[in-house]
């Protein structure tokens, strides 16, 4: 399975990027906004004012991949279905996958700037020796 460490293991279950334990949004994971910090390890998740307009690129290339995705779809199960067909199954496809893909980029944009913290909040980290460093 996947284990915490893994950039994977937080865009899936919508955790800290950091620390991988303290929730990433306010609420639900359909609300689409991430919290100011982590209550666990204090991470702010905002760099900069604006940070997430970023996740705009993402939101577009997971876009491109559904649309991909349902035409592949259509080409290879359903057959010749003309412009018309593709065009309206395409739009009710990203239609229906909307709401997870707002709130996906964005935690796919975080994990891209935060990396996993290898010790636990409040621990030191220790050294080859066993000394604190």
């Amino acid at each position: 399975m996947i284990k915490k460490g893994v950039r994977l293991y937080s865009i899936l279950f919508g955790k800290c990027p950091h620390c991988h334990e303290g929730e990433f949004f306010e609420g639900s994971f359909f609300s689409g906004k991430p919290k100011e910090k982590c209550s666990i390890c204090d991470r702010k998740y905002s760099k900069e004012p604006g940070f997430y307009q970023g996740s705009y690129y993402v939101v577009y290339a997971l876009g491109v991949a559904i649309f991909v995705a349902v035409w592949v779809f259509i080409e290879l199960f359903i057959g010749n279905v003309g412009f018309n067909g593709i065009l309206f199954s395409v739009i009710i496809g990203l239609l229906v996958s909307a709401p997870f893909t707002y709130p996906l980029s964005k935690i796919i944009w975080a994990n891209l700037f935060f990396h996993y913290l290898e010790e636990k909040p409040g621990e030191e980290k220790m050294d080859n020796e066993g000394d604190a460093s």
